[in-house]
């Protein structure tokens, strides 16, 4: 009987390796038809790329938005934005601990590849959300981090929650 107990421990072990993802705070189904809507440019990359250009440019307006709304995001703030493989997270937000001589930034934004072809509206939500992590006390989706979302969402056609969802907007 005990090796009954082992095995499964065993097998959640190496679940929990095999699907790290499953773990992400950030959690939201990305759609696998994800077109975009009619007159719309798609965003193409290649498979493997790890950034794109035109989400870079969009990551800069978000952040200049935020700061012409007086909400205090962090000045150390990658510009460039990484392409992640997961299917489970739109966007996530990084921050990378110790000293800043270690690396050059404080705060790193990635989004789901999977994402691009949504429209434009989405990626932007998606990227103010990630960016509002970077407010103080705004790694969680509690407290400063709702306060800001809340703001922003009121101030801007923008919709900034904790769980997106997939509309054809």
């Amino acid at each position: 009987m005990w090796y009954i107990v082992i095995l499964t421990l065993l097998a959640m072990l190496c679940l929990a390796f095999i699907t790290p993802s499953l773990f992400d705070t950030d959690t939201a189904e990305v759609p696998r038809h994800n077109a975009p809507k009619t007159g719309q440019k798609p965003v193409t990359k290649k498979k493997n790329s790890k950034t794109d250009p035109r989400i870079n440019k969009m990551l800069a307006e978000c952040t200049a938005l935020l700061k012409e709304l007086n909400v205090p995001i962090s000045s150390s703030v990658c510009p460039t934005v990484k392409l992640i493989g997961t299917k489970r997270t739109l966007g996530r937000c990084c921050k990378k601990g110790g000293s800043k001589s270690h690396s050059e930034y404080e705060y790193y934004i990635e989004i789901s590849r999977y994402t691009l072809n949504n429209p434009e509206k989405s990626i932007r939500n998606t990227l103010i959300h990630e960016l509002l992590h970077t407010v103080p006390h705004g790694m969680c989706h509690t407290g400063e981090w709702k306060k800001w979302a809340k703001y922003v969402s009121q101030k801007t056609g923008h919709t900034i929650q904790r769980l997106a969802e997939y509309k054809n907007e």
